[in-house]
């Protein structure tokens, strides 16, 4: 028979081999607790090698999902649920990483890169970092089954107001070493202008587009200052961009999301003018700048004869966010394609937040064995259930 104190003895003897073994220690920290509306945040993660022998382990850039630490802020964007479009996926490049005896290895982050800090009050920063490590080999390999180090903390910070006046003297420094010599200095200036420079600024983030280091960055920039002035500069790199290229995508797909239907007649023209098997993210773009406006366009694509067409469109009509478009994939649920009837749900639970299957939320019956629940959901309720568009999150709930 196992005592509680047999037990505790064997935890104990465990928890002491682990602590034996251990050789990386992780260290997260941050520089202070008060801040200014639009300064800065960092958070450091620090591996430090206490051991005796160099250790390895594999890491991709602070800002990948091969980065091993991870930061969610209790303010600012939401914790994403399964309602969101995010469209985060894939994998990322990593390398390795030898840390010799006494020796760390550092990563410092800017919150405010994926988190919105703009608004002065609290804010809990909960910042986590996993590794697993292993001994120096002169082989690449994954330290998958090594000791693991995991460190975890939580910060609590306050954001105080300032005028915005105030703001573009505190950004000054980064301004101008955006010429620094230092590819890594002008990246990260890039990054903290594109993450805090509020719309005044909206000229430096134009000049940012001539800076091959900061590129990206300004365009991202320009997505969050949302000016007229930056929509302009979107618009320029879509007119101007004849054949494929990333800048030119996520222009599309930012003037998508920004808001400006006087854009809207361009991101449809380009959606038209892309071969159908290439065209599906700028179809969802214009659709979700259109709205009801660009239900005559998508239903258009639902009658084309090619069927990247078709799907693109019916891919397309939840993004509208339109209640025109609810009976249109409600009846795409019994027309005798699988595939169709697949979008089509998944599209019905994405725009309206409701599910026949909420435990499993994206799967469950055959499409057309729903279509009569969905019918009779939307006799009852259609007139007046809230709609959600392709940036709206919230718990998925039941069919009634």
């Amino acid at each position: 028979m196992i005592t509680w104190r047999h037990w505790l003895m064997v935890m104990t003897l465990a928890l002491s081999a682990n602590a034996a073994v251990a050789q990386l220690v992780s260290e997260i920290t941050m520089e202070k607790v008060r801040y200014a509306v639009g300064e800065p945040i960092y958070v450091r993660f620090t591996l430090t090698n206490v051991g005796k022998e160099p250790e390895q382990f594999m890491v991709g850039s602070a800002y990948s999902m091969c980065s091993g630490h991870s930061i969610q802020v209790s303010r600012g964007r939401p914790l994403q649920h399964s309602s969101c479009d995010t469209g985060v996926s894939g994998s990322c490049i990593s390398g390795q990483r030898v840390v010799g005896p006494g020796e760390s290895y550092a990563d410092t982050v800017l919150v405010n890169y994926e988190h919105d800090l703009s608004e002065p009050g609290s804010y809990a920063i909960q910042a986590l970092q996993v590794v697993r490590y292993g001994p120096k080999t002169d082989e690449i390999v994954h330290q998958a089954n090594g000791p693991e180090v995991r460190e975890e903390r939580v910060f609590e910070i306050v954001v105080v107001g300032g005028n915005e006046a105030e703001q573009v003297v505190n950004l000054q420094p980064y301004v101008s070493q955006l010429n620094s010599k230092d590819e890594e200095t002008r990246m990260e200036a890039a990054r903290v202008i594109a993450s805090t420079a509020p719309k005044s600024m909206e000229d430096t983030l134009v000049a940012m587009l001539k800076i091959p280091a900061a590129h990206g960055l300004a365009l991202e920039g320009l997505r969050r200052i949302n000016t007229e002035k930056a929509r302009a500069a979107l618009a320029e790199i879509v007119k101007n961009t004849k054949e494929y290229s990333w800048d030119k995508e996520r222009a599309i797909r930012f003037l998508g999301e920004m808001g400006d239907k006087s854009y809207f007649a361009l991101l449809q023209g380009v959606a038209e003018a892309t071969p159908p098997n290439q065209a599906r993210d700028y179809v969802w773009a214009a659709a979700e700048l259109g709205g009801d406006d660009a239900m005559p366009f998508v239903m258009e694509l639902l009658s084309s004869k090619d069927p990247f067409s078709r799907g693109n469109g019916v891919m397309a009509l939840p993004r509208t966010g339109s209640r025109s478009a609810v009976p249109v994939l409600i009846e795409l649920l019994r027309g005798g394609n699988e595939d169709v009837g697949v979008l089509a749900s998944n599209g019905l639970i994405r725009i309206t937040h409701r599910s026949p299957f909420p435990q499993q939320e994206w799967g469950g019956a055959a499409p057309g064995e729903t279509y009569g629940e969905w019918k009779r959901w939307w006799s009852a309720e259609g007139a007046s259930a809230k709609l959600y568009g392709p940036g709206e999150c919230g718990e998925i709930e039941a069919l009634q």
